[in-house]
């Protein structure tokens, strides 16, 4: 009987345990990174909390609701999107170094979608007779076009994070 009592309390500890330890490892924790490795990695950190700085490169000017954040180099950009916490992003950021908390997001281009914007610019370049926003614009189409070739798919990724905190690195 004191057998079956102690087998009793050892198997009710262990599934104790085993469901705490589920319960802990599927909890979403947040991934210190940089700029830089979420690009890279960003297909697999969509929906993932992480924590990175960077230096806000710009602020949208009319809303304040976005900041664009280099990486050290220069030569990554990532957009943030003001939510949670952060009710925006003020303009005097610009230059400064920040650190956000947030989740990786991403936007789908449909393929349809940007046949329809290459139409759009196409109509403007006939408009103004070119220029070098719809020549840049047309760039940005074919670089779309020719990553959606590489990666045998039919739309285009954009990532970004929503942040929901931040905090000037000093």
């Amino acid at each position: 009987m004191k057998k079956l009592l102690f087998l009793s309390l050892a198997m009710i500890m262990f599934v104790g345990s085993a469901m705490a330890n589920g319960n802990h490892l599927s909890e979403k924790s947040t991934k210190t990174t940089s700029i830089a490795e979420i690009l890279e990695n960003a297909e697999k950190l969509v929906g993932a909390e992480v924590e990175f700085s960077g230096t806000v490169s710009h602020v949208c000017a009319h809303s304040g609701r976005r900041a664009f954040l280099l990486d050290e180099t220069g030569k990554f950009s990532i957009r943030v999107e003001a939510k949670g916490e952060i009710k925006g992003f003020n303009r005097e950021l610009s230059g400064m170094d920040i650190r956000v908390k947030g989740t990786v997001q991403e936007k789908r281009l449909s393929e349809e979608f940007i046949n329809e914007y290459e139409q759009k610019v196409k109509a403007k370049q006939d408009a103004e007779e070119g220029g070098k926003h719809c020549s840049a614009e047309m760039t940005n189409i074919t670089k779309m076009r020719d990553w959606m070739k590489e990666n045998n798919k039919n739309f285009y990724s954009i990532y970004f994070v929503n942040g929901t905190s931040y905090e000037i690195v000093e």
